[in-house]
């Protein structure tokens, strides 16, 4: 899932039914927030949500390309600890826990 800008209420708002039908896969999920700039409450709710409905199915969320300010609200909220967090796709694909951005 590759998220652009501000994933904020509004966004999440207009991408609920997207949001749901996320949730409803049979596989593994990567959220790419690169382009992700800033991230609020409820994109991090959407993040949750997700994370929670695929480990109910014993499939995994991760997220790649956390920047400055989404790093230091997973950092603040503990989810780094939580969800796995990675640098790029060739981390995540390598399966190098090392190159997590999770400390």
């Amino acid at each position: 899932i590759k998220l652009h800008d501000e994933f904020d209420a509004q966004l999440v708002k207009s991408m609920r039914s997207e949001l749901e039908a996320f949730s409803e896969l049979t596989t593994n999920i990567v959220v790419d927030l690169n382009d992700v700039k800033f991230i609020d409450s409820s994109g991090i709710g959407a993040i949750v949500f997700l994370y929670k409905r695929m480990l109910a199915k014993n499939y995994t969320l991760s997220v790649i390309g956390l920047g400055t300010q989404p790093s230091e609200l997973f950092k603040m909220l503990m989810l780094d600890q939580t969800i796995n967090c990675y640098n790029d796709m060739e981390s995540y694909l390598s399966g190098n826990s090392s190159a997590q951005v999770a400390s």
